[in-house]
């Protein structure tokens, strides 16, 4: 049995608190040029996004690994392994199946999540409605293959940054297990690649990569 968790909006990455910045400099700059000088507006411009950039590159590690320490305990004693599901790509073929069952046995819970894919280079002008729709027909198809190898499965649309998405997992419902799916086609973006090689690093639990 599958579900979709109900859920309000997925954890923002920290690419929202960057476009809402930039806003706010591209105000100061506009009245800066008005009132004062263009070049000083520019400056000032210039200067934010710098320091801006350089908040995001670095971001302390650590996040999953707190995520992990920090599960809600639940009020329902769970027999099955957990499996959090980290669906960069729709689940899909024989391999995945393999994987879970090698790592978890015949009957795991899997916690499928679906990031909103979004490329930090396009960020301030990406349709956030359609990615959110690419991202639930990510999810679907995910959940109609766990109900296709009878997985007991929930899902939920994930944080548009793949490492917040598998905190956000890792604290609602904690994991035996991380697998995480690669389009087998498409290279990761540095976001992805982060959260992988953070995934790896800093969590004590399983972590198994699979491309589909």
């Amino acid at each position: 049995m599958s579900r979709t968790v109900p859920v309000t909006q997925p954890s923002h990455s920290p690419f929202v608190a960057t476009a809402v910045e930039l806003l706010v400099l591209l105000a100061v700059v506009i009245a800066l040029a008005i009132v004062v000088n263009p070049f000083v507006g520019w400056i000032v411009f210039a200067v934010g996004l710098v320091l801006t950039i350089v908040h995001i590159a670095m971001r302390p590690e650590g996040q999953l690994r707190d995520a992990a320490q920090d599960t809600v305990p639940s009020s329902v004693r769970v027999e099955r392994r957990r499996v959090l599901v980290v669906a960069d790509a729709p689940l899909a073929g024989e391999e995945p199946a393999r994987r879970i069952r090698e790592t978890a046995g015949e009957s795991p819970q899997l916690d499928v999540i679906a990031p909103v894919l979004v490329s930090p280079a396009h960020f301030a002008t990406s349709d956030r409605d359609a990615e959110m729709e690419e991202a639930q027909r990510r999810l679907d198809a995910s959940l109609a293959w766990a109900r296709a190898h009878d997985f007991a499965a929930t899902g939920s649309i994930g944080s548009d940054d793949p490492e917040t998405a598998m905190a956000d997992a890792l604290r609602r419902s904690g994991a035996e297990v991380v697998l995480i799916v690669h389009d087998g086609g498409d290279t990761p973006t540095r976001l992805e690649q982060r959260a992988f090689r953070r995934a790896d690093e800093e969590l004590a639990i399983q972590v198994v990569h699979v491309r589909v």
